[in-house]
């Protein structure tokens, strides 16, 4: 008979599906690694290539932080069995595909019975490494790795110490954990967190997921050869559970709510942890010739287990109950470390406390001119505008543009004056068409112009931002809510002749990278066939906090602070940020505030905050300047591995009267002073001598940064201010208040002015003073005097000599006239009160507080006009961009010039005769003597003046025929 086996076409060799499977897996990690790979390696090229080493320090640190924790949470060391769950997995799978193949080798199943070739094993551990690094990659741990490896000592070796806290004699005073916890924190800090995390990791994977895998597999096996081994299932179990419970046990050492019970709770834990480890090593003995495991040792370990249980509960059950009835002789001394160790995280012993003389609202009225003449300094610089008028009396200065928009509104100081400032981000306008939006997006609308808008803060007026913030142009900035610098990168072909920029504008800063092709094809698509052959200068990351994050990624730029009573999460915020100027640039100024998790500190928080310096970037081309101020540890290792990189500690002279301390540190260290100013462990047991920030409604009142003159201070000062009032208290008077100094070199220097609890005359909260001022008769006359509708502003506590004022503005705001918002009337509230209210009102912040000191003296105060100015004049309407091309063209037309706009104007020869700028009240007469300049040097032959609009400037031209050419002569004026 015919073999049909013996054919030479059905002995050729069948494929090998396993391995066709294989080679299928590895290509398609290989696909997915190089997909992803490729993706990023742009971008990773342009980085090095635009930021060279400060963005390849970052990369350094995160790379060996990466290997060395993940080799502690993914490395094998058991190389007798190489195992691997994955490739256990994929023979799984291989053998599911495979099970039809009759030819298949009967391979095991068993996860226990899946070993690894050792090359194998040694290529999987380093692929894992590799491959799995930057899950694990901290950047705060590879610094501290790199500086240690300099030589540089983080004490690490006081770690030891805290293993022998829970089982200490705790003192009733702080002074154990000054000695034994706080030497510690750094290495707490900036080691444990990552240390503790990956080998929480690598318990979970190879203890936890390799055990429960490795019994599913036996059961499965067991079960279908029917011969099941409980026994040894039970014993992996066991290991597990009690590899948990001893590695928690052994957490506690860190935790921060160490206590009387914390020492039993290790202890319990440890024991219990190790008796299941060492029964489930004992049953997977007996395991090979026991099946079911005896009556007698599952009551042996179910007794073991209650056993430790009772014990311990029992015992933390009757110390609580004890320390319920004692708790200032037992939570007392532990009470006392909590203290001293978050003093000591929030630098609070570096607070002043002064004790605060409130005096009483009397003063002779014979004294009361003198008494106003010696405070004129500091009543002529009172805050009356807040962020909320300023911001709406900015916004007609835009004119009519579409884009640009206001991305924050902050508090500038120069020469002692304050001004709010409103920085300007590009946006892309709504009217843009469809289809053209890339290019708009990223070669048109590149840049703010103009990048600032200025007012007084004191007085409301306009001013020329020129004059402080000559560099304009903003190409790096802030994005705020519709900004483009956050959402898109800017481009322009190397060597162009003409700009598609916002005014034509021609980029020569040093920000960007130039890119050929192919890499610009491999950046933008688009650029393949637009410009195919060109190179293309290309600026990325110019949202500030997004290129502070790639370059500097240690520190924080998003903050929320949860400061209000609702259910509602609080909304997170960019860091703070600050123009300021050296005369010829402008730069942003940025606190670099670095947040270390602090919860593997005894005793400590969930994370503290350290100011370590500030970054000058560069509004035009985008560089950035470290300056480090700090002297915590950090801050020390932060400025030894990157002086090379330039960072510095000496800041330069010019910032000296712009520099400011962050609000995010001042709320941070005011809500820790909030509850760690009490340092008797009774009375913080007792809770009540905390504190609360006052609040307006429902939220707390953000601290103020005004010009003043505290007690014990020669000159008013630029200062950061925040009053606090009792915790839970119903009378809502204040405690104290809390300032923070800005000025080199006491900069962050805080002092509290806490007001006696048995002083006489009482400080008043802020909602106490708008409440006297609505309740006061005269207020209540004025108020129906003013025009249109009026809004409370902030109200704001002053020292005036040793008086305490709150200072109250009252907006009016009318759409007619031009008129956008004014100061209808100023209020002084005394803050200072022994049951009677004086509330008084002017027309400006020397006459309000003039007539508060004549109704405390008992005098009639002086006769208040609502709607004058704060010098007591008509006040002075503020114009916006549409108002005061008005009054320009009122110029031509009281010169009996008629004013032609034209739908557009053209013409052979063009000659800019003139300029001007009309941004203040104050210009106006420039403006008009510019004109008259104009007129007489180019009379219109017909009586006509052509007007056209160009940006921000609008100009009138006078159009003039010469040999046959018309000319047009203009002067151009800058109006916003």
């Amino acid at each position: 008979m015919w073999d049909t086996y013996s054919s030479g076409e059905d002995k050729a060799p069948r494929a090998d599906v396993g391995r066709l499977v294989k080679w299928g897996i590895l290509a398609a990690m290989g696909i997915v690694i190089f997909t992803v790979a490729s993706n990023q390696a742009v971008n990773l090229l342009l980085n090095l290539s635009e930021f060279g080493d400060v963005y390849s320090k970052t990369l350094y640190y995160s790379i060996i932080s990466g290997l060395a924790l993940a080799a502690i949470a993914l490395v094998r060391v058991n190389a007798a069995s190489r195992h691997s769950i994955v490739w256990y997995a994929v023979s799984l799978i291989v053998r599911f595909v495979k099970r039809n193949d009759f030819e298949a080798l009967s391979k095991p199943a068993r996860y226990s019975d899946f070993h690894m070739s050792p090359l194998s094993f040694g290529l999987w551990q380093a692929t894992k490494v590799v491959v799995l690094a930057p899950l694990f990659a901290n950047m705060g741990f590879g610094m501290a790795m790199a500086y240690m490896a300099e030589g540089n000592d983080i004490d690490i070796s006081s770690i030891g110490s805290i293993l022998s806290i829970p089982f200490a004699n705790v003192p009733a005073d702080g002074a154990f954990a000054r000695e034994n916890v706080v030497p510690a924190i750094p290495a707490l800090a900036l080691l444990m967190p990552a240390l503790i995390s990956a080998v929480g990791v690598r318990l979970l994977v190879y203890v936890g997921v390799s055990g429960a895998v490795n019994v599913v597999s036996q059961y499965m096996v067991d079960a279908a050869e029917h011969k099941p081994k409980f026994l040894s299932y039970i014993s992996t179990v066991e290991v597990i559970v009690g590899a948990a419970i001893f590695w928690a046990g052994f957490t506690l050492f860190f935790s921060a709510g160490i206590d009387f019970n914390t020492k039993y709770l290790i202890a319990g834990a440890l024991a219990l942890g190790a008796a299941l480890i060492l029964y489930g090593f004992m049953d997977k003995r007996r395991a090979r010739v026991i099946i079911y495991p005896p009556r007698r040792h599952v009551y042996m370990r179910l007794v073991t287990v209650a056993a430790v249980v009772a014990i311990v509960g029992s015992i933390v059950a009757v110390n609580t109950s004890i320390a319920e009835a004692k708790k200032v002789e037992w939570r007392g001394p532990y009470i006392a470390q909590e203290i001293a160790v978050n003093r000591n995280i929030a630098e609070l012993d570096q607070v002043s406390v002064v004790n605060y003389d409130v005096k009483p609202p009397s003063v002779a009225p014979a004294n009361i001119p003198q008494m106003v003449n010696a405070n004129r300094d500091t009543l002529n610089n009172i805050r009356l505008w807040d962020k909320d008028a300023a911001s709406q009396k900015l916004k007609p200065e835009l004119g009519q543009r579409n884009d640009i928009a206001f991305a924050d509104t902050d508090m500038l100081r120069f020469s002692g004056t304050m001004y709010w400032t409103g920085t300007t981000t590009p946006k892309l306008p709504d009217t843009v068409a469809q289809g053209t939006e890339w290019f708009n997006q990223h070669l048109v609308y590149t840049h703010a112009i103009p990048g600032f808008k200025m007012l007084e803060a004191d007085t409301g007026s306009i001013v020329n931002e020129d004059k402080f913030l000559p560099q304009e142009r903003i190409y790096y900035g802030e994005s705020g809510s519709e900004g483009l610098f956050s959402r898109s990168w800017s481009a322009y072909p190397v060597g162009r002749s003409t700009s598609d920029e916002i005014s034509q504008f021609f980029y020569n800063g040093t920000g960007g990278i130039d890119v050929s092709p192919p890499v610009s094809w491999m950046f933008e698509p688009n650029f393949m066939l637009s410009y195919p052959d060109t190179p293309i200068h290309i600026m990325r990351y110019k949202d500030i906090h997004d290129r502070m994050g790639l370059l500097y990624p240690y520190f924080v730029y998003d903050f929320a602070f949860s400061n209000d009573d609702t259910a509602v999460a609080p909304v997170f915020q960019k860091v703070g940020v600050l123009p300021v100027t050296d005369g010829k640039n402008t730069y942003w100024l940025m606190p670099l505030v670095v947040a270390l998790d602090t919860s593997h500190v005894p005793w400590g928080s969930p994370f503290m905050l350290k100011l370590v310096g500030y970054s000058l970037i560069d509004t035009y081309n985008g560089d950035s300047k470290i300056i480090v101020t700090g002297n915590d540890k950090f801050s020390d290792m932060f400025y030894d591995q990157y002086k090379d990189l330039g960072a510095t500690r000496d800041v330069p002279q010019w910032l000296d009267q712009q520099i400011r301390y962050p609000e995010e540190m001042f709320i941070w260290k005011i809500a820790k002073f909030n509850r760690y100013h009490v340092t008797d462990p009774k009375a913080f047991i007792e809770a009540r001598q905390f504190y609360d920030i006052p609040k307006d409604g429902s939220k707390d009142i953000p601290p103020y940064y005004i010009m003043t003159k505290p007690q014990g201070f020669d000159s008013a000062q630029f200062v950061g201010f925040q009053s606090l009032e009792l915790s839970g208290s119903s009378t809502k008077n204040l405690v104290g208040y809390m300032i923070v100094e800005n000025d080199l070199p006491t900069l962050g220097k805080m002092t509290f002015y806490s007001v006696p609890f048995d002083s006489a005359t009482k400080l008043i909260g802020p909602s106490a003073a708008r409440e006297a001022l609505e309740k006061d008769r005269e207020y209540k006359n004025v108020k129906t005097l003013l025009q249109g509708s009026s809004r409370v502003g902030e109200n704001i506590l002053y020292r005036i000599g040793d008086q305490e004022v709150y200072f109250i503005p009252v907006y009016t705001s009318n759409t007619s006239g031009g008129v956008v918002s004014q100061i209808g009337t100023i209020a002084a509230v005394g803050a200072s009160v022994t049951g009677t209210f004086n509330v008084g009102l002017g027309d400006n912040p020397v006459q309000a507080f003039e007539n508060y000191l004549l109704k405390a003296a008992g005098q009639q105060p002086t006769e208040v006009t609502p709607g004058r100015g704060t010098d007591g004049t008509p006040a002075p309407t503020t114009l916006d961009v549409q108002d005061r091309i008005d009054a320009i063209e009122r110029v031509f037309s009281e010169a009996g010039l008629q004013v032609v706009k034209p739908t557009a104007i053209s013409s052979p020869l063009e000659f800019r005769e003139a300029g001007a700028t009309y941004k203040a009240e104050t210009d106006f007469k420039f403006v008009e003597e510019a004109i008259a300049r104009f007129m007489q040097d180019n009379p219109p032959d017909n009586g006509r003046v052509y007007e056209w609009q160009d940006g921000n400037k609008v100009n009138f031209g006078v159009l003039k025929v010469s040999g046959g050419i018309v000319e047009n002569h203009y002067i151009a004026i800058e109006v916003s």
